[in-house]
C-alpha cells in the first residue's frame, strides 16, 4: 500500500511531465509560427551617378540582409547609407559579374565593410580568358581590384551553372554563370558569363538575369526552360539588348525591373536602344514596369 508521500511525489512527477510537454509543444508552435511569418522584401535602387547600374537588397522581417551588386563607384555613399539603415550587417553579398556598374561601389566600400559581411557569392571568371577578350568599356581594372580585395578573404563562394544554395532562408538556383563554354561562343565574357539566378520563397520567385546576353538564351531555355516562370524579373542587361523574346515569353512575370535611368528607358530620337521595345514586350505580357524613375521600388516576395 502506497503512502501519502508516494502519491504526492507521483502527482508532482506527472505535473512536471505535463508542464514540460506543454512547454515543448508551445516552443514548437512558436518556431513554426516564426518560420511561417518570415517575410522577404526586395528593393531596387537607382544609381546616384545617373548611369545604368544594378543594386538590390533582399531583406527579411527577421533581420537578414542580402545585397545584390551595388552599382558604380560613385554610388558608394548611397550603398553605405542603405546598409547602415538596415543594421550595418550583410548576411550575404551576391556579385553577378565584375563590371564597374555592378561591383564598383562594392570595391570602394569593401575596406570599411568587410568585417560585417558574412559571405560573398560570385562567378568563377577565368582571369586570363577575360583579360584577353576585355575591351576598354569592360573596366577590367575593377575586376583586378576585386581580386585584391578577395585575397585572403576566406568567405568567398564561387557559383556555377546548376548550383543550388540556400541564402538567407531563400532557395537560390543558378541558371547561368561563367564557364569555358561561354568563352567558346562569346566575345563578351563578363556579360554573357554573369550570374543568372532565381530565388524562391514559399509561394513566389524572382529571376535575376544580370547582364546575360541574347546569345545565351537558347542554351538557358534548353536547360532550364520549364523553370523560368517567375513572379518578378530583373531584365537582362538593364533591358537594353539582353535576352531573346522567346526567353522572356517563358517568364510570365507580374512585374519587370529595368535597371535603367530615364535616358535609357525613353531615349532621345535617333538613339538606338532596345529598352523601349523590350518595355512594350513586357507590358504586352501584363507585367508592371519598374525602373529608376520610381526607385526605390519595393516588392514583397511571398
Amino acid at each position: 500500500m502506497k503512502s501519502g508521500k508516494d502519491k504526492k511525489d507521483k502527482n508532482i512527477v506527472m505535473a512536471v511531465s505535463i508542464l514540460v510537454s506543454v512547454l515543448v509543444l508551445a516552443a514548437g508552435l512558436c518556431i513554426a509560427a516564426m518560420l511561417k511569418d518570415t517575410r522577404y522584401y526586395i528593393t531596387q535602387y537607382a544609381d546616384t551617378t545617373g548611369l545604368q547600374a544594378m543594386f538590390y537588397t533582399i531583406e527579411s522581417n527577421k533581420g537578414d540582409l542580402i545585397i545584390v551588386d551595388g552599382g558604380n563607384i560613385g554610388n558608394k555613399d548611397y550603398l553605405k547609407q542603405v546598409i547602415g539603415e538596415k543594421g550595418g550587417h550583410v548576411d550575404a553579398w551576391i556579385l553577378t559579374h565584375p563590371h564597374p556598374d555592378h561591383i564598383g561601389a562594392f570595391n570602394e566600400l569593401w575596406n570599411e565593410i568587410k568585417d560585417d559581411v558574412d559571405i560573398v557569392y560570385t562567378i568563377d571568371m577565368d582571369y586570363d580568358a577575360y583579360r584577353e577578350k576585355a575591351r576598354e568599356w569592360d573596366g577590367f581594372e575593377e575586376y583586378e581590384r576585386f581580386l585584391k580585395h578577395m585575397d585572403g578573404f576566406d568567405r568567398l563562394s564561387l557559383l556555377h551553372t546548376g548550383d543550388e544554395v540556400e541564402i538567407g532562408g531563400l532557395q537560390c538556383k543558378v541558371f547561368n554563370a561563367y564557364d569555358s563554354w561561354v568563352n567558346q561562343v562569346s566575345g563578351d565574357l563578363c556579360n554573357d558569363g554573369s550570374m543568372m539566378f532565381r530565388i524562391v520563397n514559399k509561394e513566389e520567385s524572382m529571376l535575376f538575369c544580370a547582364d546575360v546576353g541574347r546569345i545565351m538564351s537558347d542554351k538557358i531555355i534548353q536547360e532550364y526552360g520549364d523553370e523560368l516562370k517567375c513572379n518578378y524579373i530583373q531584365m537582362g542587361h538593364h533591358g537594353n539588348g539582353g535576352l531573346s523574346e522567346e526567353f522572356y515569353s517563358l517568364t510570365e512575370p507580374e512585374a519587370a525591373f529595368f535597371d535603367a535611368p530615364e535616358w535609357l528607358m525613353n531615349p532621345s530620337e535617333g538613339l538606338s536602344y532596345t529598352t523601349p521595345p523590350n518595355r512594350e514586350m513586357m507590358e504586352r505580357m501584363g507585367a508592371k514596369i519598374l525602373y529608376y524613375a520610381t526607385a526605390p521600388n519595393r516588392i514583397e516576395l511571398k
